[in-house]
C-alpha cells in the first residue's frame, strides 16, 4: 500500500515517520507525569507496588551476593511478593522508580516505567498506520487513543493491564513489520517477544491466536505457520528465564501459576445492569466498550472496520486491527473467566479501536473534502474539515474534564453519560481510586484511634497512604479476618473487625462491593451514623463517608 497523500500541514510533511512518533511519545510521557498526582491510587497498586521494590533489592542482591540472590532462603525472601502474576513489568517499575524516586514522589515515580510504555505504545500505533494510510489517520488514531477517558486513566497506573496492552500490541506490530520477511531470524525474534510477553502478564497467551487468524484470512504462507509455532517454541522458554520465582521448585510453582490463571484465582464478580453477576452475560464486554468508549470515537472506528472490510486495496492491515481487538472481548465473552472488574480487563482492545478510528476518519475525511470541494476552494475545504475534526472530539473531551480525576467514572454519551450509565445499572466507579478525597476529612474531625471501614480488597491503599503521611497513622483500618497486606513489614496494622465496628465507613459506589454486609448495613445502620461527607458528579455518588454520633 501507498501512503496516502494528504496535507497534513508544513511542519509534518517536513519531518519523517520516525521523528512525528518520537515527538508523540515525549509529549505522550509529559503529559502523563504532569497529571499523575490527581489519579488516585488503586488497589492493585500497593501489591505491584511492593513487589517492584523487592525485585530491585534482589537484584542488588544479586550483584553484590549472587549465591544468596540464587538460594532457595533468596528467591523465597525477594519473589515471594506477588508471585501469582509474572515478574517482567514489576522488574521495569522497579529499576524506573530507583532511579525517578529522587525527583518524583513514590507514587509517580512508581508509575513512571508504565507511563514510559504508554508513550512508546502511542508511538507504535502512529508508526503502524502512518505508513500505509498517512500521517492524518497515524495522528488521530493516536488522539483517539489519548482521549478515551478510560485508557487516559489506566495509563497512569502501576498495575498490569496497560502494560499488558503494550505487550500485545508490540508482538502484533513486531509481526506485521516482519511478516513479508521469511528469514528464521524474524521467527526468532517474534518468539521473544512474546516470551516477554508473557513474562508480563496473561493476556499475551491469546496473542498466536490473532496472528494464526489473520494468516488464515490474509495471507497463507508456508512460513508464517512455521513461524508461529516456532514463536511457541522459543517464547515459553524465554518467559520462564525471566522469572526467578520459578527458578526453585520450578515444577511445583509453575504448576500453581498455571492453577491460578486458570481455575484457582479468587472470583471477581461484576454488579452489570442492575444485579451482580459471576460470572456476567456473554455481551456484559460489547455493552461495557460501547458505554466508556466515547461516541465519535465509536463512529470512527466503525467506520474504518466498514473501510478494511470494503476496500481490498488496504484490506490485511485493517483485518489484524479487527481481529486484534476483537479477541480480547471474545475471550471474555466467551469464556469461563471468574474474574471481571469493568473495562481494565479489555484493555488491550482499546490501542486496535484507536487505530481502526483513525482508518476511518481518513476515509470519512476524503470523503468530506470532497464534497467540500464542490462548494469551496480545496484549501478552505481542508480548513473546514480540520474543523469538522476539532469539533468531533470537543464533546468527550469536556467531558472527561467535568469528571476529571475520577475517570472511571466517565461514560459515553451513547449511553447518557453517568447518569445515564447510573439508571441503566452501571457501576458508578471502581478500583478504590477516589478514597483520597475523604482524606481532608478524616484528617481534620477523626478522633485519635479511630476505626476507619472501607470495602474488601481496598485496605491496602488506605495503608499506602498512611505509610507516606497522606492519611493520619493514628487511624485504624478494618480489614477482614485472615487479611493481609504488602504494607506489613514496614509496621502498619490495621484492626479486625466489620462496618457494624466502624467509627467511620468510607463507601465508595463500586456495586460489586455491596455484598450483604453492607447492603444490611446501607439499610438498617439508622441514628448510629451519619452522611458527613459526599463526592458526586450530576447527582451521582462516587464516595460518601458516614460517621458514628
Amino acid at each position: 500500500m501507498q501512503e496516502s497523500k494528504v496535507q497534513t500541514g508544513r511542519w509534518a510533511g517536513r519531518l519523517g515517520h520516525g521523528t512525528i512518533a518520537l515527538l508523540l511519545a515525549l509529549v505522550t510521557v509529559v503529559l502523563l507525569v504532569a497529571t499523575a498526582p490527581a489519579i488516585g491510587l488503586t488497589w492493585d497498586e500497593p501489591a505491584y507496588i511492593v513487589a517492584s521494590e523487592s525485585c530491585v533489592a534482589w537484584m542488588e542482591e544479586l550483584v553484590t551476593r549472587p549465591g544468596y540472590a540464587l538460594s532457595a532462603k533468596g528467591i523465597l525472601t525477594y519473589w515471594t511478593a506477588n508471585h501469582e502474576h509474572p515478574p517482567l513489568d514489576k522488574i521495569w517499575s522497579g529499576l524506573v522508580w530507583s532511579v525517578a524516586r529522587f525527583v518524583l514522589d513514590d507514587l509517580t515515580a512508581h508509575r513512571l516505567g508504565n507511563m514510559l510504555l504508554v508513550g512508546i505504545l502511542v508511538s507504535l500505533v502512529y508508526l503502524l498506520l502512518a505508513p500505509s494510510y498517512g500521517r492524518a489517520a497515524g495522528l488521530v488514531a493516536v488522539g483517539a487513543l489519548l482521549t478515551m477517558p478510560r485508557l487516559f486513566f489506566h495509563a497512569h497506573l502501576a498495575a498490569l493491564d496497560v502494560p499488558a496492552a503494550f505487550v500485545v500490541f508490540v508482538t502484533v506490530f513486531f509481526f506485521w513489520r516482519t511478516k513479508d520477511r521469511p528469514d528464521l531470524r524474524w521467527s526468532i525474534g517474534l518468539g521473544v517477544i512474546w516470551g516477554l510477553a508473557l513474562a508480563t502478564k496473561i493476556n499475551a497467551v491469546f496473542v498466536p491466536f490473532v496472528l494464526f487468524l489473520w494468516v488464515l484470512v490474509c495471507q497463507r504462507e508456508s512460513y508464517l505457520f512455521n513461524r508461529l509455532l516456532l514463536m511457541g517454541l522459543v517464547g515459553v522458554p524465554c518467559s520462564l528465564l525471566v522469572w526467578p520465582w520459578l527458578y526453585r521448585e520450578s515444577v511445583e510453582r509453575l504448576v500453581e501459576y498455571v492453577r491460578f490463571v486458570t481455575v484457582d484465582h479468587w472470583e471477581i464478580g461484576q454488579w452489570y445492569l442492575g444485579r451482580f453477576y459471576m460470572p456476567p452475560p456473554w455481551h456484559f464486554t460489547f455493552v461495557m466498550v460501547f458505554a466508556v468508549v466515547p461516541l465519535v470515537l465509536t463512529v470512527l472506528y466503525v467506520v474504518g472496520i466498514a473501510r478494511a472490510i470494503v476496500e481490498k486495496r488496504e484490506r490485511t492491515l485493517g483485518v489484524l486491527l479487527i481481529i486484534g481487538a476483537l479477541v480480547p472481548m471474545l475471550v471474555l465473552a466467551v469464556g469461563q473467566s471468574m474474574v471481571y472488574d469493568n473495562d481494565r480487563l479489555f484493555v488491550p482492545s482499546f490501542p486496535y479501536l484507536a487505530a481502526l478510528a483513525g482508518i476511518g476518519f481518513d476515509w470519512a475525511r476524503r470523503g468530506l473534502q470532497k464534497v467540500a470541494a464542490r462548494v469551496m476552494a480545496p484549501a478552505w475545504a481542508r480548513v473546514f474539515a480540520l474543523v469538522v475534526l476539532i469539533a468531533a472530539f470537543v464533546p468527550h473531551v469536556t467531558s472527561a474534564l467535568s469528571v476529571y480525576p475520577h475517570l472511571l467514572s466517565y461514560y459515553s454519551e451513547a449511553v447518557g453519560g453517568l447518569p445515564g450509565a447510573a439508571r441503566l445499572g452501571l457501576e458508578h466507579t471502581y478500583w478504590c481510586e477516589t478514597y483520597f478525597e475523604a482524606f481532608p476529612y478524616l484528617n481534620a474531625n477523626a478522633q485519635p484511634g479511630d476505626k476507619v471501614w472501607v470495602q474488601n480488597w481496598s485496605h491496602d491503599v488506605m495503608f499506602y497512604y498512611q505509610v507516606h503521611g497522606d492519611l493520619r497513622p493514628d487511624l485504624q483500618i478494618i480489614w477482614p479476618e485472615n487479611g493481609w497486606t504488602p504494607f506489613a513489614q514496614e509496621g502498619v496494622q490495621g484492626r479486625l473487625g466489620t462496618i457494624w465496628d466502624a467509627d467511620y465507613v468510607v463507601l465508595q459506589y463500586r456495586q460489586t462491593g455491596f455484598n450483604q454486609s453492607v447492603v444490611n448495613w446501607l439499610s438498617n445502620h439508622g441514628p448510629t451514623m451519619k452522611l458527613v461527607y459526599g463526592l458526586n458528579h450530576q447527582g451521582v455518588p462516587l464516595l460518601e463517608v458516614y460517621a458514628r454520633e
